[in-house]
């Protein structure tokens, strides 16, 4: 295990009924607020009535950022003129990680005059930054998202900036239930695949860590298994949104060199074939846990035991982590997620046509050319 610091400044509310703490959490900080969200299913969903009707009967006036659904660098500026505009004392990022990271980039480049992408493209350390009070409030269990430059194709991050740790994080089962089973799924299985990339690297012996993680996986994978027979099963959305809490506060990767790969690999083909974080991921890790599972060949081993229950009698290692690996596909795929671009009617033949995007994955080193050729020609299906 490496050398590590970590510190987590954030307040956890989690239960039923945790969103009716949202106010005296805000008050502590201001009674002015942005508000940051996606739209319709919140309003659909009486969340949002929820919400502003709390901060009505406390005296807590708000501005808002709706309609949040891709995290674009165009609406983190618009976000910033709002919150400089009306004064707020805190912004509230409402949703997953598409709205929360929005919000810490608003928060960010509210508090001062630095342009907010010279620091989520690492032109400026965050540490001299000042960033106005976050607060979170989550209505699907994810993940964390990266902020896009639709102008470039580059994509910033937030990061991991102390600073921008919510000051709350609420999470409340019941706001994730009016999410459907395939979008509910999708995220799940996102939250378990952030939690195998500080998983699969090459750090040895971190039995804390690496225990965490698989305890986390089985977690999901259960939960989602039961969700998908009820979604009324108020226990297995809180075991959701706690485990996506675990993987988002960078606890799972202290002392181990996680190379960070869930995001690259969806980034081979997530732009050209139009498709959204969470989908692009769900396709291409497994692939590359069937690809290249002799990388980390101890792990992937010992994730095909501990999580997947792989039978080793009378296989050797390769067979037992090649098993492991397609054991998770195969639940992927009964839980209804695209196996492939083809399941989504990509009109895609071939790995040469995302050369582009393999190549500069390439150049990083984490992973080779040829493997990252199987790992898309697998994806297209």
């Amino acid at each position: 295990m490496i050398n590590f610091e970590y510190q987590n400044p954030t307040r956890i509310i989690f239960g039923q009924g945790a969103v009716k703490k949202l106010s005296s959490e805000i008050l502590k900080y201001g009674n002015k607020v942005l508000l940051v969200y996606g739209g319709r299913s919140l309003k659909e969903s009486g969340t949002y009535d929820l919400i502003t009707d709390q901060l009505s009967k406390n005296q807590i006036t708000w501005a808002e950022l709706p309609g949040v659904t891709i995290p674009s660098l165009k609406t983190v500026y618009e976000g910033i003129r709002i919150a400089k505009e009306t004064h707020v004392d805190m912004v509230i990022g409402i949703g997953g990680g598409c709205c929360i990271d929005v919000a810490k980039s608003v928060a960010l480049g509210a508090a001062g005059d630095v342009d907010i992408w010279d620091v989520l493209d690492r032109k400026i350390p965050w540490t001299g930054c000042d960033v106005l009070p976050i607060g979170a409030v989550v209505t699907i269990a994810g993940s964390g998202s990266e902020i896009d430059n639709l102008e470039t194709g580059v994509h910033g991050s937030i990061g991991s900036y102390v600073k921008t740790y919510p000051a709350f994080s609420i999470l409340d089962p019941d706001l994730t239930a009016s999410a459907p089973f395939k979008l509910t799924a999708y995220h799940g299985v996102c939250i378990l695949i952030q939690a195998l990339e500080q998983y699969f690297c090459q750090t040895q012996d971190t039995p804390i860590q690496d225990g965490f993680i698989e305890t986390i996986c089985r977690t999901v994978i259960c939960s989602l298994k039961m969700l998908k027979k009820n979604m009324d099963n108020v226990n297995a959305r809180g075991q959701l949104l706690w485990a996506g809490a675990l993987v988002t506060n960078r606890i799972l990767g202290r002392g181990k060199e996680a190379p960070w790969m869930a995001g690259p690999l969806g980034n081979l083909i997530e732009e050209k074939a139009g498709l959204d974080y969470t989908t692009a991921i769900a396709i291409t890790f497994p692939k590359y846990m069937r690809v290249c599972y002799k990388d980390c060949l101890p792990l992937f081993v010992q994730f095909a035991i501990n999580v997947m229950n792989i039978n080793t009698e009378r296989k050797c290692d390769n067979q037992i982590a090649k098993e492991g690996a397609e054991a998770l596909q195969k639940i992927f795929d009964d839980l209804g997620l695209a196996h492939s671009l083809r399941d989504l009617g990509k009109d895609f033949t071939s790995y040469e046509e995302f050369q582009e995007e393999i190549d500069a994955y390439a150049a990083k080193g984490v992973i080779s050319k040829e493997d990252l050729q199987e790992i898309v020609q697998m994806s297209i299906g």
